[in-house]
């Protein structure tokens, strides 16, 4: 059998290299102090000092939609470790993103097994998985949520494709994803594909003994976690049209490659889904599909989820926020694995193909560029909104906390008293001082 590592030596060596420059990056462009959500962490923080984290926030759903519960755990530790400067945070979102980086690599090689592939093929999903991208939820200590709900996912679905999957992987599976829905509730988009892969036709090899004991702790497991869920945000949500659901959807897929074109993205993944139909019908019968329809499954899932919540609310433009191509990317590279595949040996076909997905992967490598300049422009804003708060204080101006924390300005107003009281950044200079 062959293995990503035998047919593409020089992408996985850079791989690692990638994942560093990547860390140096994340240290160099990290928000040096809690922003937005993430001063929501400051009562539970000392909830968890004074002996009374059961009673916080820690367990309940943040904000009408997540759940943060394993992100809570670890940014507890990661603030008391480092004493409340976020570059520990954003240290520990990094390591479970090499986690998923190479176990998306992995799953590549679990997906192009016995293909003899060019190796810029391989270069090319070097570029997807290690994408420049990902630097909006790295740089941001808060999002190391994120970073566990794709792990959640990824992980089941590699050990899901794997020749000969086991039920002791599978329930490992189940127990990763709902770590990842206790990270990033978005990890539900997993149980479905799951379900999928275990007891449809994508298994049809298997008798429906084997198929329903791989499926079932899913489905009870998935049933508890949505009802949970329902249970804990009360009021039902306002379901956008079908019309508003579906641009939502195409925009946040279009975020991976073409956040810098906001017109073309959601007409280029249509395309992009429409020429995975005929794809998909001429891989039905390989076992080599399977990753690449379930990456793209649950990316897919991640957009309407997303959509559901959002949509009605925040309007359709909402789905290019960057920090959502850390998900959109999932499906472009289950997408590209998905053509590469199928094409690759179809002659005329691929001869118009190759082009098209050489074009996507230029658009991929340009939104690198223009994320990586976002995440710039964030990091200086943030270092600003620091330095600003340790000159002012307590005299603290009401736009800036405004432009600083949005509608948690007057919370942030309290919490900064206990974060200045601890040391903790921005006060964290002035403590050494």
């Amino acid at each position: 059998m062959h293995t990503a590592s035998r047919l593409s030596p020089l992408p996985a060596v850079a791989l690692p290299l990638a994942l560093c420059l990547l860390l140096a990056a994340t240290l160099q462009l990290h928000l040096p102090l809690m922003l937005w959500d993430h001063v929501d962490l400051v009562p539970i923080y000392d909830a968890w000092q004074r002996g009374g984290l059961a009673a916080s926030q820690f367990w309940r759903i943040h904000d009408g939609s997540h759940f943060h519960s394993a992100a809570y755990a670890v940014l507890l530790a990661t603030t008391w470790l480092s004493g409340g400067r976020p570059w520990l945070d954003c240290v520990a979102g990094w390591a479970f993103y090499a986690l998923l980086a190479w176990t998306l690599w992995r799953l590549v090689g679990n997906g192009w097994r016995e293909q003899k592939l060019a190796r810029g093929w391989w270069w090319a999903m070097l570029l997807l998985i290690a994408h420049p991208g990902h630097l909006a939820n790295l740089q941001w200590g808060w999002q190391v949520a994120v970073f566990i709900s794709l792990l959640g996912a990824v992980a089941p679905i590699h050990w899901l494709t794997l020749e000969r999957p086991t039920l002791a992987l599978n329930l490992a599976g189940v127990v990763l994803a709902v770590l990842g829905v206790l990270g990033f509730s978005t990890t539900l988009a997993v149980f479905p594909v799951a379900l999928a892969l275990a007891l449809v036709a994508l298994r049809g090899e298997w008798p429906w003994s084997r198929r329903i004991a791989f499926a079932l702790p899913w489905l009870l497991v998935g049933g508890g976690l949505v009802a949970w869920l329902l249970a804990a945000r009360g009021q039902p949500v306002a379901l956008p049209g079908a019309g508003v659901l579906a641009l939502y959807a195409l925009n946040y897929l279009g975020g991976g490659v073409l956040r810098f074109a906001e017109d073309v993205a959601p007409w280029w993944t249509l395309l992009a889904l429409m020429l995975a139909i005929p794809a998909a019908v001429r891989c039905r019968r390989q076992a080599q599909a399977r990753p690449w329809l379930a990456l793209m499954a649950f990316a897919l899932g991640c957009a309407l989820l997303t959509a559901l919540g959002r949509a009605g609310s925040f309007g359709t433009d909402h789905a290019f926020v960057t920090r959502y191509a850390s998900f959109a990317l999932l499906f472009w590279i289950g997408w590209l694995g998905l053509m590469v595949l199928a094409w690759r040996d179809a002659g005329r076909a691929w001869r118009w193909l190759r082009p098209l997905l050489l074009v996507t992967l230029l658009f991929a490598a340009v939104n690198g560029v223009h994320l990586a300049k976002k995440a710039f422009a964030t990091h200086q804003r943030a270092a600003a909104f620091a330095a600003q708060i340790r000159v002012d204080w307590p005299q603290l101006d009401d736009a800036l906390l405004a432009q600083a924390y949005g509608d948690r300005a007057d919370a942030a107003r309290q919490r900064l008293v206990l974060l200045r009281r601890w040391g903790f950044a921005p006060f964290d200079r002035v403590a050494a001082e």
